[in-house]
């Protein structure tokens, strides 16, 4: 690695191309440990604070993605959702291991307002799970699935570690036809922050989504948090023919 620092190109610029460069070539690859903001600095003559800068923005870019304690990795690629597939199925095919762990498990005869989006009744019984969503142990996203008891009587008798598609079509014997989603890009609060490992200056995703049947039926509601350097939806729009 070379620095000309009487370029006019910055000495960070320079850097993250360099950088940019190896993981092209493989030399650093995809989940490895890259050298630490000391040895980079020390090994090309510049400051940490120029070096960090350079990491910054491939972190931002999705590029590279730190780890608390451990160092900064090289990233495998965003998870990309196209269409209906439940979480641990889009981290699978990624090729890494999805997992949960449930921060709280409750049910409620209160949540009025989702139970106006679902159109349930005042006194119907609504189960709130609220999940970290991990891939290879990295948090990836916190989500929360608002599930009706009318529908999912004895929610609380299965393992919710799991994926939640699976179980309301193995258990359940329910198929989701469509799913309306809104997407948002945000920041993450102090707790989101904490849970995902991340900057408060990161970009999240924030996804809110009611799952239907065929037959039209508002079947559970759910809103995540994702990562956004590591969660990518993609949408196709179509043109109207009105125009």
């Amino acid at each position: 690695m070379h620095i000309n620092k009487k370029s006019p190109i910055p000495v960070y610029y320079q850097l993250k191309n360099i950088l940019l460069k190896k993981i092209q070539d493989e030399e650093y690859r995809a989940g490895e440990l890259i050298p630490s903001e000391r040895d980079l600095g020390e090994s090309l003559g510049i400051s940490r604070m120029t070096v960090r800068q350079a990491l910054s923005q491939l972190v931002a870019e999705g590029v590279l993605y730190r780890e608390k304690g451990k160092g900064t990795f090289v990233s495998k690629g965003k998870i990309q959702q196209r269409n209906i597939m439940s979480f641990s199925e889009t981290v699978r095919k990624k090729g890494l291991v999805p997992s949960a762990r449930i921060l709280s498990f409750q049910k409620h005869t209160e949540l009025y307002d989702i139970k106006d989006i679902l159109g349930l009744r005042r006194d119907d019984g609504i189960y709130a799970i609220k999940r970290l969503r991990l891939a290879n142990e990295r948090p990836v996203a916190i989500e929360e699935v608002f599930m009706p008891e009318i529908y999912f009587p004895r929610l609380d008798k299965f393992d919710l570690n799991t994926s939640l598609y699976k179980l309301i079509k193995e258990e359940y014997s329910y198929a989701i036809s469509f799913i309306d989603n809104n997407i948002e890009a945000s920041k993450p609060s102090a707790e989101e922050k904490e849970l995902l490992s991340i900057a408060l200056t990161s970009p999240v995703l924030r996804v809110t989504g009611i799952n239907y049947t065929e037959e039209g039926s508002r079947l559970f509601y759910e809103r995540a948090v994702y990562c956004g350097d590591q969660y990518n939806y993609n949408v196709r729009i179509y043109m109207s023919k009105e125009i």
